[in-house]
Parts: structure tokens; C-alpha cells; sequence
């Protein structure tokens, strides 16, 4: 029985690794979208999960919800941040510091 308990928890991690990456791979397509839309440059390898939740979305159903940070550069001198909000699989938010900042 603890044989088939760790299986189902192997396999239930392995899903949501899996699940991660591809959420993490479409923040990257869309934080690099948002910046050649901007005509800024997205400073690679800084996309990164900032938060991660659970929320209902618009049907009631439970999903993740992820909240990830990001930098760009309009001058390749400066840093700004960028914020992107997914729930479950679905962007439901970009944000640029410089051109559409998220107000606390």
C-alpha cells in the first residue's frame, strides 16, 4: 500500500512540473510578445514565479493562479519590471512598469 501511495505522489508532483513548465514557457512568449509590442527588449532569463494561488475563475472552477515578474530594458542601460498574471493556463494580464503599470 505505501508503494502505490509514493507512486501516486511521484506521478502528482511530475504533473504539476510539467504543468509549470508549460505555464512558465507561455509567460516567457507572451512577456517577449508584450516587449517587441512596446519596442523594448525583454532581458532573457528573468522571468520568474513570483506568487502562486488559488483562485476560481469566471465558471467557478478552482485554478491556479500565478503571478510571474520579469525585466526589459527601453535603453539597454535601465531595468524596469514587467508583471504577468495566469489563471491556470490562460494570460489574464500584462503589464509593463513604464507603459501600463498594474496600480497597487
Amino acid at each position: 500500500m505505501s508503494e502505490l501511495l509514493l507512486l501516486i505522489a511521484i506521478v502528482a508532483v511530475s504533473l504539476y512540473w510539467l504543468a509549470s513548465m508549460r505555464c512558465k514557457d507561455l509567460a516567457i512568449g507572451v512577456a517577449r510578445r508584450e516587449c517587441n509590442r512596446c519596442a523594448v527588449q525583454l532581458l532573457d532569463q528573468t522571468v520568474h514565479q513570483h506568487h502562486i494561488s488559488l483562485s476560481r475563475d469566471s465558471l467557478g472552477q478552482w485554478r491556479v493562479w500565478r503571478h510571474y515578474k520579469f525585466e526589459y530594458s527601453e535603453d539597454g542601460d535601465t531595468r524596469h519590471i514587467g508583471t504577468l498574471i495566469m489563471l491556470g493556463q490562460k494570460v489574464t494580464r500584462v503589464a509593463l512598469e513604464t507603459f501600463n503599470p498594474i496600480i497597487h
